[in-house]
C-alpha cells in the first residue's frame, strides 16, 4: 500500500465513521457503556497505523476492539466503525496471515449473530433481522472482503515475480556487458601484444647487429624503420577500433596465409632458419581463421628469434577436416621471464579458441608449438551426364 493511499485510508476512516460512531453510543447506550463503545473505536481507528508494517496485526487489533463493544451491545454490528473489520480481512488476505483472516471471517460473524441473538434489549423488541439472517450477510460480506484481498495478494505476488524477471534480465544484461567488454579487453590487448611484441623484437635486434656492424649500418636502420613504421600503422589501426569502431564492426585489415610468405622471407633476413614443409591441399579459409593461424605464426618466429638458438621447423598439414600448424625450435636457450611473460600463449589460445581451434605446447625435445583449426567440408562436384552441356 502506497502511503499516501494508507494516509488516505486512515484519516478518511477516522473523519467519516468515528464521530457517527461515538456520536450514536453516547446518545443511545448509558455512558458508561457509551464511553466503553466510543474508547473501543477509537482503538479500532488506532489499530489501522499498524497497518502497512503488518496487516495480521491490525486485523487481531480490530477484532479485540470489536469484541470489547460486543460485551457491551449485541448492536454494535450496527455501528460504523464495524465496518473497519473489512478492511482489517483484506488486508490480512492480501499481505498478512490468510488462515488468520478466515478464522476471523467465519468466527468473527457467528459470534457476533450470537451475541446479537442474546441481547436482552434485541431479543424483547422486534427491531433488526433474525439473527440467522444477520449472521448470512455477514458472512457474505466478510466473505467478499477475504476473495478481494486474495485476488490483491495474486496480484501482488504477481508483480513481485515480474519485478524480480526484470531484475535478473538487468543483471543479465550487466553481465553480459561485462563480458563483452571483457573479452574486447582481450581482443585489444592481443592485438597490442602481438604487434608491439613482433615488431620491437625485430627492433632489438637489429639495434644489436648495428652495435657490432663494421661497415655502414645503415641497412640494418632502415629495417628498424621500416619496422617502426609498420608497427605505428597497425597500432593506430588497432586503435581507432577502440575510438570509432561501431558494434558489430571491425576495422582490422584481415590477415592472410599468403601474408607468411613476405613475414617469413623477412625473418630470414634477420638470421631466423626457417625449415618450412608443407603436405595435403591447401584450401581456402574464413578471414577470422587466417588471421589466428597468421598470429601464431607471427608468434611463433618472434619467439624463435627472441629465444631460439637452432633453426626453426615450420611445418603445414592440410587435411580433409583439419589444418595443423607445428613450430619447433630444437634447441631453445632459456627465455628470461617477465611481467608480461605467457601473454602470447594466452592470446594465440584465446585466438584458436574463438574460431574452433586449439593449440598445445611441448617443452620435451625443444620448443614446439602446434595450432590446430577446423576445415569447412569440401564440396565434391557432380560428374557431368553423358550429352549434357559443361
Amino acid at each position: 500500500m502506497h502511503r499516501s493511499g494508507f494516509l488516505l485510508l486512515v484519516a478518511g476512516s477516522a473523519i467519516l465513521l468515528l464521530p457517527a460512531t461515538i456520536l450514536i453510543a453516547l446518545t443511545s447506550l448509558p455512558v458508561t457503556g457509551g464511553l466503553t463503545i466510543s474508547l473501543a473505536a477509537v482503538a479500532a481507528h488506532a489499530s489501522l497505523l499498524t497497518l502497512r508494517r503488518s496487516a495480521t496485526t491490525a486485523l487481531l487489533l480490530l477484532a479485540a476492539a470489536l469484541a470489547a463493544q460486543a460485551a457491551v451491545t449485541g448492536l454494535f454490528v450496527l455501528l460504523p466503525s464495524s465496518l473497519l473489520l473489512l478492511v482489517g480481512l483484506h488486508a490480512a488476505a492480501a499481505r498478512g496471515d490468510r488462515r488468520a483472516a478466515v478464522a476471523i471471517g467465519v468466527i468473527g460473524p457467528i459470534a457476533a449473530s450470537v451475541r446479537y441473538a442474546v441481547d436482552p434489549s434485541v431479543a424483547h423488541s422486534s427491531f433488526g433481522p433474525a439473527p440467522w439472517l444477520l449472521a448470512t450477510l455477514l458472512l457474505a460480506v466478510c466473505a467478499v472482503a477475504i476473495v478481494l484481498g486474495l485476488l490483491r495478494r495474486s496480484e501482488l505476488r504477481a508483480a513481485r515475480a515480474e519485478a524480480a524477471r526484470r531484475e535478473l534480465e538487468h543483471l543479465g544484461r550487466i553481465h553480459r556487458d561485462e563480458a563483452a567488454a571483457a573479452a574486447e579487453r582481450a581482443r585489444i590487448s592481443r592485438d597490442l601484444h602481438d604487434v608491439l611484441a613482433h615488431s620491437l623484437t625485430v627492433i632489438v635486434h637489429q639495434t644489436r647487429v648495428a652495435r657490432f656492424a663494421q661497415n655502414d649500418p645503415t641497412a640494418t636502420l632502415d629495417v628498424i624503420e621500416e619496422t617502426a613504421h609498420d608497427s605505428l600503422d597497425d597500432l593506430r589501426r588497432t586503435l581507432r577500433t577502440v575510438r570509432d569502431g561501431a558494434p558489430g564492426t571491425d576495422l582490422r585489415p584481415a590477415l592472410a596465409l599468403a601474408d607468411l610468405d613476405a613475414l617469413s622471407r623477412r625473418m630470414q633476413e634477420l638470421g631466423l632458419r626457417i625449415r618450412r614443409r608443407t603436405t595435403g591441399v591447401p584450401r581456402p579459409l574464413d578471414p577470422a581463421t587466417e588471421t589466428a593461424i597468421h598470429r601464431v605464426v607471427q608468434e611463433g618466429l618472434t619467439n624463435a628469434l627472441r629465444h631460439g638458438d637452432g633453426p626453426l621447423d615450420w611445418e603445414q598439414h592440410w587435411a580433409e577436416d583439419r589444418l595443423t600448424v607445428v613450430l619447433h625450435n630444437a634447441v631453445p636457450s632459456a627465455p628470461r621471464r617477465s611481467a608480461g611473460a605467457g601473454l602470447g600463449l594466452r592470446g594465440m589460445t584465446e585466438r584458436l579458441d574463438a574460431v574452433g581451434g586449439s593449440l598445445t605446447v611441448n617443452r620435451s625435445h625443444g620448443y614446439t608449438v602446434t595450432a590446430s583449426v577446423p576445415l569447412a567440408p569440401v564440396l565434391e562436384e557432380r560428374p557431368a551426364s553423358p550429352g549434357g552441356v559443361s
